[in-house]
This record gives structure tokens, C-alpha cells and sequence, in this order.
């Protein structure tokens, strides 16, 4: 493979050693460190561990031998102001511009909170109840979807819960499930909206997209069919208000040049984008709130189980009826 930045490199040592020291199951170690490498088949993972097997296995034992302090960053990734630290003087927790305690415990929804921490964006409290709606129509734990199915096989057969949760979480990495999708939509959306502040019209964007066979995320609904979801969570923006914001306006006239075009439909990760974008979040933010929702039905599927296959004893997990 490619040579790899020193940075990188340096940065995957520090992660397998901090994996060390807290004493992380070893091959999640390995992929604490991988994360910082990210190699672009799965040959280059193989070389890449392959050649720096000694310095992988010297930098865990170092962090499992060494007194256990706090994780050290280099200078360039330690940042002003920070996302969050622990404030002794005060025994409170910085986050943002706030303190947990003295600021947000009390007077915050968890909802709030959360969307403040990924986002910076203050939230109203009814708009994060209305997130919290959308998060209930979103925790979907159907076994054949691909996170599910995986967190399955790793936590039925004796997984432990942080093992199969990492194991799903990997899949989050599908340029076609949930928050990526949203992601890409979102994308798309501020696209057609630019046009559109342009002159332009959304609708003869989607044609030009269609005909350079260009694939966009959050329309169609493949294995599964027409999304479920979709009625109720316009259902929830027409009864919080916001059906006629700018990114569920435009949503809908996309929808229809889809549809009109390809024969599609828009899809929930498509409404997450539309309704996230009008509260202000980029692609990432709406990537990373979006996947918020459906982190939790990966926990879900973790603990559910381990309880059914450790009941199972020796024999095969069975399947529901």
C-alpha cells in the first residue's frame, strides 16, 4: 500500500497503547488503531498489519505495563476552544459554551443536549420533542438489516455487548444506510437549493442527474420496498409546524422529479436530511444525528442477543417464529 503519514502512523501506536492500557479485548485494540490508517482494501489492511505486527504488539504491551494516566493528544489535535473537559476548580463539565451541571442539567431534555454536542445548534424544547418523535419512528431493529444482522452474529455466538456493538457499528460505514444516506441527500438538497437561489429549478437538476446515470441518496427503498416510515413523519412535521420550511418544500418537489423520472420515491433518510437541514446542520452533522437514532437500535440488538444465545447454551440460537 500507499506510504502511510507518519502522523497516522504515530496516532494508531498512541491509540493501541491508550487500548492497552485500559485494557481493550486485543483485536478491538487492533481496530482503534486501524481507525487512524484506514487502508483501501482489505490486502492493504492485511500488509499494513503484517509489517508493523512488532510495533502494534510493543505499543499494547507498553500501554497494559505503563500506570494508567489520562490519553495524551499531540499539539495539533488539541483544540481552543474544546469540545468539552472536566473543570475541577469548579467540579463541573465544560461542553461548548456551557457547563453540564450549572447550565443544562435540569433545564435541558436529553435531546436538547445531545443535538448541542454534536452541533453546536441550541435547539427550542419543541423542536427536540419533535426530534425525539422522529427518533421513535426511526428505531427500527429488524434483524435482516445489515447492522442488525451483524451485531447478531457476533453477540448470539458470545459476543460481548461492546464487541457486537462495534462489530454494527462498522457496517455505518455503508455509503447507503441511514445517517450516510441522509448525509448525501443532504448534500443534494443544499445543492438544489443554491440552484435554485440561482435561477435554476430543482427539478431539471434531478433530470441532469438521472441522465448522467448519477445515483442520490434517500430515494427508492431497495429489498424492502415503499418506506413505512415516511406518512408518519410528515404526519409529525405538519403537527410541530414545519412542513412548509425551505428543505421539506424543496424535498417535496424533488420527490415528485424522482419520481417522475426514475419512478422513485423518498426514502426516511431523506426527511431526516430535509428536516435536519432546516434546522441548520450540515451533511455531517445531519449524518451524525441521524446515525444518533439508529445507534441505539444496535445497542438493542446487542443485549437482546447475548440473552437469547446465552440461554441457547451449545446449540444453534434459534429463529423467531
Amino acid at each position: 500500500m500507499a506510504a502511510v503519514d507518519a502522523r497516522r502512523v504515530a496516532d494508531a501506536m498512541a491509540s493501541i497503547y491508550d487500548a492497552g492500557a485500559v485494557r481493550v479485548p486485543p483485536w478491538l485494540a487492533v481496530v482503534s488503531a486501524i481507525g487512524s490508517i484506514r487502508p483501501a482494501s482489505i490486502g492493504e489492511l492485511i500488509d499494513w498489519l503484517v509489517a508493523h505486527r512488532g510495533e502494534l504488539e510493543a505499543s499494547f504491551a507498553a500501554g497494559r505495563a505503563a500506570r494508567l494516566a489520562a490519553a495524551v493528544l499531540p499539539p495539533e489535535l488539541q483544540y481552543e476552544t474544546e469540545l468539552g473537559y472536566l473543570d475541577r476548580p469548579r467540579d463541573d463539565h465544560a461542553l461548548r459554551t456551557r457547563y453540564l451541571f450549572a447550565d443544562l442539567a435540569g433545564r435541558w431534555s436529553f435531546m436538547q443536549t445531545a443535538v448541542y454536542a454534536i452541533t453546536g445548534i441550541e435547539l427550542p424544547r419543541h423542536e427536540a420533542d419533535m426530534l425525539e418523535e422522529l427518533g421513535t419512528i426511526n428505531l427500527l431493529v429488524d434483524r435482516r438489516a445489515w447492522p442488525m444482522a451483524v451485531t447478531r452474529r457476533v453477540a448470539a455466538r458470545g459476543g460481548s455487548y461492546a464487541e457486537a456493538v462495534t462489530a454494527g457499528q462498522a457496517m455505518m460505514g455503508a455509503s447507503v444506510l441511514a445517517g450516510a444516506a441522509a448525509a448525501d441527500c443532504a448534500r443534494f438538497l443544499q445543492e438544489a437549493h443554491a440552484c435554485e437561489r440561482e435561477g435554476g429549478s430543482a427539478a431539471e437538476l434531478v433530470a441532469q442527474k438521472l441522465a448522467r446515470r448519477e445515483r442520490v441518496m434517500g430515494f427508492g427503498r431497495p429489498v424492502v420496498g415503499p418506506d413505512e416510515r415516511v406518512p408518519i413523519m410528515k404526519a409529525v412535521l405538519a403537527r410541530y409546524g414545519r412542513h412548509q420550511l425551505p428543505y421539506v418544500a424543496l424535498l417535496r418537489v424533488v420527490d415528485e422529479a424522482f419520481h417522475a423520472g426514475q419512478g422513485l420515491r423518498s426514502n426516511a433518510a431523506a426527511w431526516a436530511a430535509a428536516i435536519l437541514c432546516d434546522l441548520g446542520m450540515t451533511p455531517m452533522q445531519v449524518e451524525a444525528v441521524s446515525n444518533y437514532w439508529v445507534t441505539v437500535c444496535i445497542y438493542a440488538q446487542a443485549v437482546f442477543s447475548h440473552e437469547r444465545g446465552a440461554h441457547a447454551g451449545a446449540e444453534e440460537p434459534g429463529e423467531a417464529p
